[in-house]
């Protein structure tokens, strides 16, 4: 702490907080400010991944630039090695124009991840349309596909964004996201409630998202020849399929009450 009191005693009169640091006044007839060091009676908040949001055309050009460098240093230097004065020379704009945008190079990565994610989400959002009349089958492999498509597109970016991941939590990513892609997924299933074995819908497409994104994230990783193959497809499908399906057995006896009571 700094600042003197003159060997008077004093009682707090108010504390003043304002981002990282704050300020306390005494009771004196001299003001005394006492400057606390960052992390001091506040907890420091994960930096926001956008400084300003871009309002022309110009300045979303720019940021669509800044970002598309950002991807670009990523994959060549890494993460660690990455830097903001990087970024800007790769994007062909000053520093000074970066920070217009973004307060630090992890504001940077969860912004592109933030992108990359929005674009996705749009894609599967558009696909899903057209599924809403087809049988479960036939709509689950439609959906596996896209979601493998995804994955093929930019896969090393896909692997170090994913890489990435825990660090960006820390840093304040939305789960926006996330939330999204599992209203879709309910919507689209919603209507098949009363036709699918799980009583609980929330539960159930919660470990269907998972599922299905695990197997399509380590089949990137440790079998990329399985993300060309339709036979990997018709896995994933039947196994979301099965799982979502009323089991086999509690059929079995209703039939044969049916059989029974026909013979009699």
């Amino acid at each position: 702490m700094a600042g003197e009191t003159d060997g008077r005693t004093a009682d707090w009169d108010e504390v003043v907080c304002m981002g990282l640091e704050c300020e306390q006044s005494l009771t004196f007839s001299t003001r005394v400010v006492l400057t606390f060091p960052r992390g001091g009676l506040m907890p420091r908040r994960p930096p926001p991944s956008r400084r300003r949001a871009p309002r022309q055309e110009r300045a979303q050009a720019t940021v669509d630039a800044i970002l598309t460098a950002t991807a670009r240093v990523l994959l060549r230097d890494g993460y660690e090695a990455a830097s903001t004065n990087r970024i800007a020379q790769e994007a062909g704009v000053s520093v000074g124009s970066l920070y217009q945008y973004f307060p630090s190079k992890e504001g940077l990565v969860t912004a592109l991840m933030e992108q990359h994610r929005a674009r996705s989400l749009a894609d599967f959002e558009a696909g899903l349309v057209p599924l809403a009349g087809q049988p479960l089958p036939v709509a689950m492999r439609a959906i596996i596909r896209q979601v493998l498509a995804v994955k093929r597109e930019n896969p090393r970016l896909n692997q170090v964004l994913h890489e990435l991941m825990p660090r960006m939590r820390q840093w304040g990513l939305s789960d926006a996201y996330s939330q999204r892609l599992h209203r879709l997924v309910r919507a689209f299933l919603a209507p098949r409630f009363e036709d699918l074995r799980p009583r609980n819908l929330d539960m159930a497409v919660f470990i269907l998202v998972n599922t299905v994104e695990a197997l399509c994230h380590t089949a990137l990783t440790d079998r990329p020849d399985y993300v060309e193959d339709d036979a990997f497809v018709d896995e994933i499908a039947a196994l979301a399929v099965g799982y979502l399906r009323p089991e086999p057995a509690l059929a079995r006896p209703r039939r044969a009450t049916r059989e029974r009571v026909a013979r009699m």
